[in-house]
C-alpha cells in the first residue's frame, strides 16, 4: 500500500472512534434518527454528562424522571422525582404556592410510577394523598399571597398562613372593608403602612434574631385587632357604625399602649423641672377637632364623597390618639412628680 492509502485508513479509524460517543448521545434522544449500524455500537460513558448533574436544578431531575418513566424504568423515575423534590425544597425553604404546586405534581407522578411498577400500591396511595394535601396547601397559599400581605406581621411570624396574619387579614377584608367608611379608610392607611413596611419586613427576614422582640412588640396590636373585631361583630347590623366604633376602639387602645407611656415619661420630666401641670379644659381644641372630623366622616358617607371620607377617616385616627393620650396625661399630670415639685418650691 502506498502512504496515501495508509493515511486514508488512519483518518477513517479516527472518524469511527469519534462517532462512538456521538452515537451514544444520539440513542438517548429518540427524536433524532440514528443509523442502525451506529445503534449497535457499545455505549461509552459520558463523563461530562455525569459531572453536569452536580449543577442540576429540580427541572432537570424531573425531566430525567419523565424519561425514565417513558422507558418503563419506574424505580429510576421515582428516584429522580425524589431528587427533584429535595432540590426544589432546598431552593425555596419558604414553600410558596408555586413550589407547593410543583411538589403536588411530582407526588402525582410518583403515584403513577408506583402504580405502573406493580406491587407498590401502598406507596402509590401515600403519594396520591400527599399530592392532594399539597394541592390544598398551594391553593391556600396562593390566596394568601395574592390577597395583599400584612408584611411586618408575616415577616415576624414567618408565614403568610400564620394565625396572627390571618387574624389581621380577616379583620381587614371581612369587616373593615365591607363598609363604605372602611373601604375609603384602607387606601389611606395602606399608603402610610406600605411606605415603610417593605423595608421593615426585609430587615426582619434578613435578621431572624429580631423576631422574638418583634413578636413582643406586635402582640398588643393583635389583641387590639381582636377586641376591635369583637366590637365590629356586635354592631355588624350597621356596618358604618361598626367601622367607626372599631376605629375608635383601635385608635384608643393603640394610643394607650404605645404612646401614653412615652408621654407620661415626658410629663414626669417636666414636673421634675417645675411644670405645674395643666387643666383638663386645655385639651378642648383636640376635642373640637375630633368632633369635627367625625361629622366630616358622616358627611362623606351620606354624600358618598371618596376623597372627603378618606382624608377625614385618616385624620380621625390621629385625632383620637391625640385626644385620648392628652386627656389621660393631663389628668394624671397633677399626681406625677408632685412631691418632687413641692420640695423644689
Amino acid at each position: 500500500m502506498t502512504p496515501r492509502v495508509y493515511g486514508c485508513i488512519i483518518v477513517l479509524v479516527i472518524l469511527l472512534a469519534l462517532s462512538v460517543p456521538l452515537a451514544a448521545a444520539l440513542t438517548e434522544d429518540s427524536s433524532v434518527p440514528v443509523a442502525p449500524g451506529l445503534m449497535a455500537l457499545p455505549a461509552v460513558p459520558d463523563i461530562m454528562q455525569e459531572k453536569s448533574k452536580l449543577q442540576y436544578d429540580w427541572v432537570n431531575w424531573k425531566q430525567d424522571g419523565d424519561k425514565a418513566y417513558e422507558q418503563g424504568n419506574y424505580e429510576e423515575a421515582i428516584k429522580n422525582y425524589n431528587q427533584a423534590e429535595g432540590t426544589l425544597i432546598f431552593s425555596d425553604p419558604n414553600r410558596y404556592s408555586a413550589t407547593e404546586k410543583s411538589l403536588a405534581n411530582m407526588e402525582s407522578l410518583k403515584a403513577g410510577s408506583y402504580q405502573k411498577w406493580g406491587g407498590h400500591g401502598d406507596e402509590a396511595a401515600k403519594s396520591a394523598a400527599k399530592s392532594k394535601e399539597l394541592q390544598a396547601s398551594a391553593a391556600a397559599k396562593d390566596k394568601a399571597e395574592h390577597s395583599g400581605g400584612c408584611l411586618i406581621v408575616t415577616a415576624t411570624f414567618g408565614s403568610p398562613l400564620a394565625s396572627e396574619v390571618q387574624l389581621v387579614r380577616s379583620f381587614r377584608d371581612d369587616s373593615i372593608e365591607k363598609s363604605y367608611t372602611g373601604s375609603r379608610f384602607m387606601p389611606g392607611f395602606n399608603a402610610w403602612y406600605y411606605s415603610f413596611s417593605p423595608q421593615v419586613s426585609t430587615y426582619i427576614n434578613e435578621h431572624p434574631v429580631v423576631r422574638p422582640a418583634m413578636r413582643v412588640l406586635i402582640t398588643p396590636i393583635l389583641e387590639i385587632v381582636l377586641l376591635a373585631q369583637t366590637c365590629y361583630t356586635l354592631l355588624s347590623f350597621n356596618p358604618e357604625l361598626a367601622t367607626v366604633t372599631a376605629i375608635i376602639v383601635g385608635s384608643t387602645l393603640y394610643g394607650l399602649i404605645y404612646i401614653f407611656p412615652t408621654t407620661m415619661a415626658g410629663v414626669w420630666v417636666a414636673r421634675r423641672r417645675g411644670w405645674h401641670g395643666a387643666n383638663i379644659r386645655s385639651i378642648w381644641p383636640a376635642a373640637a377637632a375630633w368632633g369635627a372630623l367625625l361629622l366630616l366622616i358622616i358627611a362623606g358617607v351620606i354624600f358618598s364623597s371618596d376623597l372627603l371620607t378618606t382624608i377625614a377617616s385618616g385624620l380621625f385616627v390621629i385625632a383620637t390618639i391625640i385626644l385620648v393620650v392628652a386627656a389621660l396625661s393631663v389628668s394624671c399630670s397633677r399626681y406625677i412628680g408632685r412631691n418632687d415639685a413641692v420640695v423644689q418650691e
